[in-house]
């Protein structure tokens, strides 16, 4: 390449710009439109369709600033006439070849109708090649008429040859972008022409080419001065395929995949890169620019926000960051240009960074295993994997269809989750009956595999995202509903596994409907893991929704539950900004009070588009409002009707609200109920056969479900009994070693009871006799907190400890002096309190949480569900610290804790990667809170920077449990969590358990290590990330240079995505009392950790000296705060009874 800042020298005049010749077949999208004409006998020549004022760039033309958005800039000098752009062809006076008879034509972004363009087929070698293309301009609330900046090109008959065709796409960036890219489209490839006309290689061809139409923009009759465009391009010479990419659009090819076993079929096609990205996430390139003079930093490092830092490239996807924080080049002496890229035409500024136009070239012999390439523009791949744009375009034949769709789907992809989308360029090409033989010639890529060499520096999914982690959301499960660990009311449990599916719930459908909704639903993420069985389950119970012309199917801002598929129909979607979104809550509202249209909703043949998925996960705020335009129908989902058919297979309600009313039984929680209902076996008992016989030994616990049995005895004082369904025998056997039976059970008519021995009682739940132990502990603990309650005043706290052991803890809220805040977010506010008069001074932590936000938020059931942990965690242990007392006036709920906090982990972090001592120290401590909560059956879900608190000394504190569950061996239903921490069983719906907090654990540790999660997103793209999570491998992850063995194994092997087969998990004995942790601590990553000096903290933790200046700061601050947070509370009062 040379020294970085200089390039290839070349002369953009010593090259006039001339014909391609006549006969070709070319589609050109750059703002001018012209018509062909036959001039005599001869081929085709262009001429403009349009007046001159529409012809870009020109020394002679201004355009339309709203149009164009601002247009170019007309400089002062002219343009020398040898560079100005000529859109007459000379003719050619030999006739066309006979696959020359596609006559060349030009279509314009600005006059082709909305949609993608047609296909066109020609012939090259032995093989077919057919292509189609499609631009659609972005939307932009606050630039609205903004063009697009998009353009593409397509010709086929390239430079006269039959053998060549020609495609590009450019994406243009900056003030002037669209003038840039539509530029390039014009210039690019006359130069490569030129170049091939004069017997120049086709390497040397396409990188003079780059060049010379950067000079020539240089010197064009607009402002390129921080304008630009980047550009992907693929020249096809027979069989031979050459990529040339400068920037961050990208070329990819589908290819089948070897390794597959069988006939070939088109689930085996995988996506094969043509192209790196040109970015400062790559080692080289920034290398290269720095050179030149650059500086390379972040937004944030340049305001100051973030320390200097390049270890940028260690978070790698498969996406695009367009939105996020990337690195990015700046003047040694100024905050300028800010380019994210280090490849570009244009860019003018830029260039004496070390921003060159020279692209970077793959060259590819086709075989028969490549089926079709796609080159885009960055706007497909920004929600999009290359593997899932294979696998949208892989479903059509028609090449203009599979355009349609994998453009519509990226669209609809933004506005899932965004108020704007980018502009939106794809060209399909397929490659049709490559002969086999071609496949002996070479080993398919021959120039250029160094550079695919360097997909590991791809620019991250989104960026690693601003490191003000508070700005990550915690999601909070509406449904997501505690279940008491004294108080198992049957109420509480999830939503889902009472709902109750009819045979009929959505109606019936014909076998052509449920064949092609089956094809759309195993395409999308949410149920792409299901069964067979689950996937006709779920098919089952969608329900028809037939629309009329203007009727409204979701509304922005409304909370949403359901998910739609289209059947037929056209649907707007409507945007407004949030200022505006209380003028349309009246039904009668005219459409455009709904704000404008920013895309509509197409169905066709093979064309489904779906909208409305993360309402089957969580419930959220919707993003749009969509209405029908047209009559129409689709295919709706209830949440809760989802979650049914996950948990189909749980066990009755009726048997789990039998078994709860059992009084040896009472004590189990409901989940721990579900447990035993789970484990009991069906045995199936004829009539006349005798169960038990008087005197012999008990072999379980039987619950009659159907049928009728009679209870007789010997002794006189045990009278004849007849049992019927849900009636119950041999409950005793659960307790002791040894039953008795005092009765002979004997079936009057066949009879079916659900069974458990003492055995596989405890495996499920432990020992009865170690819970009634532990329930008797609890219930004398909570009778005291309840009479401590009767007798506190407004200001008193509620003990939970016995005055003795809470020597020390105030007994009132006014002994406390609100010293400094340490943590807010919607519900809480942590602050560190000092015990007035106390000497020394002793310090505490209270956690004030709002009436009025619980109750907004619907999250009264976490608040009480974390009050009744905290009530059964009567053991001590520093990392999880223990409430010492409540305090509830009429605004707000008091917790105090004896520890200091001084900031959530996350206010320590600064997005650098930590040593491994650092990453030891932490998960250690992590590993022993999440062992003291499941040795009790108790999820934590917030094993996450947000929600772990750092205290004074620098040690771990899990304060807050208002995600926590008990599940003891069970699974739990529903999404809690901070979105990159969710486990892939939550979010597919499968159920979570403990294990869960395991790969929660190696998401931190992965997170401390680099600086940033394997998921990260700068904006709270909550679907993407949820779609990396699913179909996420160990195998993806990258690391440091210098990580070692081991700690690349713990976290490996915690992200497993097959939860029994995730360390920590698979070694835990089957009532999760024992062995829980025992198999990540044994790890060699933790080999000479002492786990008992570690949980009290008896090492200087490494963030001890910043803890401690923080604590510093907070008590020095000595700002005046008024004790309560919260504001009149207007809710119900039932659920405060327990406060």
């Amino acid at each position: 390449m040379g020294n970085c800042c200089s390039t290839e020298s070349t002369n953009p005049t010593a090259h006039a710009r001339r014909s391609t010749g006549g006969g070709a077949n070319a589609v050109h999208a750059n703002g001018v439109s012209a018509v062909p004409l036959q001039n005599g006998s001869g081929p085709e020549i262009l001429k403009p369709a349009v007046e001159a004022q529409d012809k870009l760039p020109s020394n002679q033309q201004q355009t339309n600033g709203a149009e164009n958005g601002g247009g170019p800039v007309v400089k002062e000098a002219p343009v020398d006439p040898s560079i100005t752009k000529q859109l007459q062809h000379e003719p050619q006076m030999q006739e066309p070849s006979r696959s020359q008879q596609s006559k060349k034509s030009v279509a314009s972004g600005r006059t082709q109708p909305e949609g993608p363009g047609p296909t066109h087929s020609l012939q090259i070698g032995d093989y077919n090649l057919r292509y189609s293309y499609y631009s659609k301009r972005g939307y932009y609330p606050e630039a609205r008429k903004k063009a697009n900046q998009d353009s593409y090109y397509c010709e086929t008959h390239f430079a006269g040859d039959d053998q060549k065709a020609f495609f590009a796409v450019f994406d243009g960036h900056g003030q002037y972008g669209d003038v840039c890219s539509q530029f390039s489209a014009e210039y690019l490839p006359e130069f490569i022409v030129n170049h091939l006309e004069n017997n120049v290689g086709i390497l040397p061809a396409l990188t003079r080419a780059h060049l010379e139409t950067n000079q020539t923009m240089h010197e064009a009759s607009f402002d390129d001065s921080m304008s630009g465009t980047t550009s992907i391009s693929v020249l096809f010479h027979g069989n031979e395929v050459h990529i040339a990419n400068v920037g961050d659009s990208r070329a990819i090819i589908a290819q089948e995949n070897l390794k597959a076993i069988g006939p070939y079929d088109e689930a085996s096609l995988v996506a094969k890169p043509l192209s790196i990205d040109q970015t400062p996430f790559r080692k080289d390139e920034r290398e290269r620019v720095k050179k030149c003079g650059a500086r390379i930093l972040t937004v944030d490092q340049v305001e100051g926000f973030e320390p200097i830092h390049e270890n940028w490239g260690l978070n790698l996807g498969d996406e695009i960051d367009e939105n996020g924080d990337p690195p990015r080049i700046w003047h040694p002496y100024g905050q300028y240009p800010g380019t994210a890229f280090t490849r570009s035409i244009g860019d003018l500024v830029s260039e004496e960074l070390g921003v060159t136009a020279e692209p970077e070239i793959l060259c590819k012999t086709l075989n028969s295993h490549d089926k079709f390439i796609v080159i885009a523009s960055d706007g497909v791949f920004e929600f999009l994997t290359s593997q899932n744009v294979v696998d949208i375009v892989k479903k059509f034949d028609d090449p203009s269809e599979a355009c349609q769709a994998l453009v519509e789907e990226a669209y609809n992809r933004w506005l899932q989750f965004e108020v704007r989308t980018d502009d939106i360029t794809a060209i399909c090409i397929y490659l049709d009956g490559i002969s086999a033989a071609r496949d002996l010639a070479r080993g398919s890529i021959y120039v250029g595999a160094e550079v695919l060499d360097l997909q590991s520096m791809q620019r991250p999914v989104r960026g690693t995202g601003k490191k003000d982690y508070g700005q990550r959301n915690t999601i909070v499960g509406t449904e997501a509903i505690r279940l008491s660990l004294t108080e198992g009311l049957f109420d509480g449990e999830d939503p889902g596994a009472l709902y109750e599916l009819s045979d009929d719930e959505g109606g019936e459908k014909s076998d052509s409907e449920i064949k092609w909704i089956k094809e759309i639903v195993q395409g999308n993420f949410l149920f792409n893991h299901l069964s067979e069985e689950k996937v006709l389950e779920v098919i089952s119970v969608l329900k028809r929704v037939d629309v009329n012309a203007g009727d409204i199917v979701i509304r922005q801002g409304a909370s949403g539950d359901t998910f739609y598929l289209i059947d037929h129909g056209e649907f707007e979607v409507r945007v407004l900004p949030d200022a505006e979104l209380s003028q349309t809550e009246k039904d009668g509202a005219y459409l455009e009070e709904f704000g404008e249209v920013v895309h509509v909703y197409k169905s066709g043949p093979n064309l489904h588009p779906t909208f409305g998925e993360l309402a089957l996960i969580y419930s959220k705020p919707r993003a749009a409002t969509v209405i029908a335009k047209e009559k129409g129908a689709l295919w709706a989902l209830d949440r809760l009707a989802f979650r049914a058919i996950l948990m189909r297979g749980r066990p009755m309600r009726d048997v789990v609200h039998r078994l709860r009313q059992i009084s040896l039984l009472r004590p189990l929680t409901v989940a721990q109920t579900n447990l035993v209902a789970e484990e009991m076996k069906v045995m199936t008992f004829e009539e006349g056969q005798f169960i038990l016989h008087e005197g012999m030994n008990e072999p379980g616990f039987f619950l009659i479900t159907s049928g009728k049995v009679e209870s007789t005895s010997k002794q006189n004082n045990i009278p004849t009994l007849q049992l019927k369904a849900l009636d119950y025998f041999g409950e005793v056997a659960l307790v002791r070693r040894r039953s008795i039976s005092q009765r002979t059970i004997r079936v009057l008519e066949q009879t079916e009871c659900l069974f458990i021995t003492k055995e596989t009682f405890e495996q499920s739940v432990g020992k009865l006799s170690s819970i009634l132990e532990k329930d008797k502990i609890r219930r004398f603990r909570k009778e005291r907190i309840s009479e401590s309650r009767k007798n506190a005043k407004v200001n008193s706290f509620v003990l939970f400890d016995e005055p003795d052991e809470g020597a020390g803890v105030p007994k009132t809220v006014d002994q406390l002096e609100i010293v400094g805040n340490v943590f807010s977010d919607v519900t809480n506010t942590v602050r560190l309190v000092m015990v007035k008069g106390s000497s020394p001074p002793a310090f505490m932590t209270l956690r004030s949480v709002s009436k009025q936000a619980i109750y907004d938020a619907s999250m009264q059931k976490h608040v009480s569900g974390e009050r009744d942990i905290y009530v059964s965690l009567y053991e001590k242990n520093a990392l999880v610290p223990n409430v010492c007392g409540i305090n509830t006036n009429d605004t707000d709920i008091h917790l105090l804790y004896n520890t200091q906090v001084v900031g959530s982990l996350e206010s320590f972090l600064t997005g650098e990667g930590k040593g491994e001592s650092f990453v030891r120290y932490y998960a250690a401590q992590v590993v022993l809170a999440l062992e003291f909560l499941h040795s009790e059956g108790i999820v934590s879900r917030t094993a996450d920077p947000t929600n772990l608190m750092v205290d004074r000394n620098g040690n771990i504190r899990m304060l807050n449990l208002r995600l926590s569950k008990y599940v003891g061996r069970g699974r739990t239903y529903t999404v809690c969590g901070t979105p990159e921490y969710l486990s892939p069983e939550q979010i597919k719906g499968e159920g979570h358990n403990i294990a869960a907090d395991y790969w929660s654990l190696g998401v931190l540790m992965y997170e401390l290590l680099c600086g940033h999660t394997p998921f990260s997103l700068e904006k709270k793209d909550d679907i993407e990330i949820l779609n990396q999570i699913t179909s996420f491998r160990p195998e993806q992850l990258t690391w440091p240079e210098n990580a070692s063995a081991e700690v690349k194994d713990i976290i490996k092997k915690l992200l497993s995505p097959e939860l029994t087969a995730r360390l920590g998990f698979k070694d835990v004995k089957a009532n999760y009392s024992q062995n829980v942790c025992e198999g990540i601590k044994r790890h060699s990553f933790f080999a000479g950790t002492s786990w008992e000096a570690t949980k009290i903290g008896s090492f200087a933790a490494p963030l001890e000296a910043e803890a401690s200046a923080q604590f510093k700061q907070i008590t020095a601050s000595g700002a005046a705060q008024e004790l309560n947070i919260g504001s009149e509370y207007t809710g119900d009062f039932q659920w405060l009874t327990g406060f």
